[in-house]
């Protein structure tokens, strides 16, 4: 065998070669990339469950009402607490006065959890008991305020938020109302129900 055909055979296995990476990363990647997008939706409510857990645990530090106001657009979700500063609860109006002081800057989710947002994503039962839930809906289910509070006597605002990504899976973060439970759930397509 010459000099040209073992180069030849040489090019051939390495066109191969690069041929079988490419079909192996077009079919991973794709597996890969909703792996991690799904790891990040659920740690980005476990993230804002812990948020608002130390906003309950400020208001039984303080023996007075924190909440925090959400402001969500399509990209990014922030949020802020405020104290109580007259004894009335945290209530919107007393933030604009300056009443209810802030307790520290804004923080937004997406610093700590890329591409993670309130948002819904797919179609999804309410979990208040309405109707279900479309992609787009809002995701900010706390009443008709954006205002999550927490009383020094361990309750709260009953609600839900919806937390994902753009794709993969739907989280929510589930409060109840007397006792202030945080439940971190997901959507199970298969059997149409969240799951813890």
């Amino acid at each position: 065998m010459g000099i040209g055909s073992a180069h030849g055979v040489a090019v051939a296995d390495m066109l191969l070669a690069t041929a079988l990476v490419v079909l192996l990363s077009a079919t991973t990647l794709p597996v890969v990339a909703g792996a991690l997008e799904a790891e990040r939706a659920r740690l980005g409510a476990q993230f804002l469950a812990a948020v608002l857990q130390q906003a309950q645990l400020e208001a039984l530090r303080r023996g007075g009402c924190v909440a925090l106001r959400f402001r969500v657009t399509p990209d990014d979700t922030e949020w802020q607490a405020f104290a109580d500063g007259n004894g009335n609860g945290v209530l919107s109006s007393d933030i604009a006065l300056g009443i209810d002081p802030a307790l520290g800057p804004a923080d937004r989710l997406g610093v700590h959890m890329r591409d993670v947002n309130l948002r819904i994503n797919q179609t999804v039962p309410d979990m208040g008991g309405g109707a279900a839930l479309t992609a787009g809906s809002d995701p900010l289910r706390i009443g008709r305020s954006a205002l999550l509070s927490f009383s020094p006597s361990g309750g709260a605002t009953a609600g839900t938020l919806y937390v994902s990504a753009p794709h993969g899976p739907q989280m929510a973060v589930r409060i109840t109302g007397a006792t202030a439970r945080l439940r971190v759930l997901r959507f199970d397509v298969g059997s149409q129900a969240w799951r813890p």
